[in-house]
């Protein structure tokens, strides 16, 4: 079952974190993110649950939750500058299971009237991502383009891919932001005006 993921789903998610060997393709035991007395992905849990299970109004994770545990999440930063939203991290001990979470997560967003998103990859893999990731049906629905390209070990020059997508890390592997929309013909255009 994909449910909106909450401070109650904390301990499910630690399966996630304490069993990977690798993050964004990067064997954690070779190339460290950080420091090598530094406890990755440690740290990496206790972000994702203060950041994303913690009732903030912008940070969100949905969730493929059976039989007592998260098997695959996804989760995503809502914008309030424009009507976007990032996919910001994806973990599953399953990848079948996520085109379901990102369906989910899809419908949500285009519920808000955010039709478009920002992801990074590792650009080695950038190109499978949409291969294992959507479902037949938001395959269709959706289009993508290449926005830039961040070498490995620089700073994103954009801040809201800095803060959000990188998390303001300097990511040991060259990476990608992709823009990832709702294709026009699959669009109802939301009012956006206010007093």
């Amino acid at each position: 079952m994909i449910e909106l993921l909450n401070k109650n789903h904390a301990k499910l998610a630690k399966t996630l974190f304490y069993s990977a060997d690798k993050y964004m393709g990067v064997d954690l035991n070779v190339s460290s993110f950080m420091d090598k007395d530094a406890e990755f992905l440690s740290i990496a849990y206790t972000n994702f649950c203060d950041t994303y299970l913690s009732d903030l109004n912008n940070f969100k994770a949905y969730g493929n939750v059976e039989d007592g545990k998260i098997n695959a999440y996804i989760a995503f930063y809502e914008s309030n500058d424009a009507p976007e939203w990032f996919g910001t991290q994806i973990r599953s001990h399953d990848k079948r299971l996520i085109p379901s979470v990102l369906d989910k997560v899809m419908e949500h967003n285009e519920a808000n009237g955010r039709f478009k998103f920002y992801s990074m990859f590792n650009m080695k893999y950038a190109k499978s991502f949409r291969r294992f990731a959507f479902s037949k049906y938001n395959s269709e629905r959706y289009g993508s383009y290449e926005e830039f390209i961040v070498p490995a070990k620089t700073k994103c020059i954009y801040t809201m891919p800095w803060q959000i997508l990188y998390n303001r890390t300097l990511v040991p592997v060259d990476t990608i932001v992709r823009c990832t929309f709702l294709k026009n013909e699959y669009r109802i255009i939301p009012i956006a005006g206010s007093l």
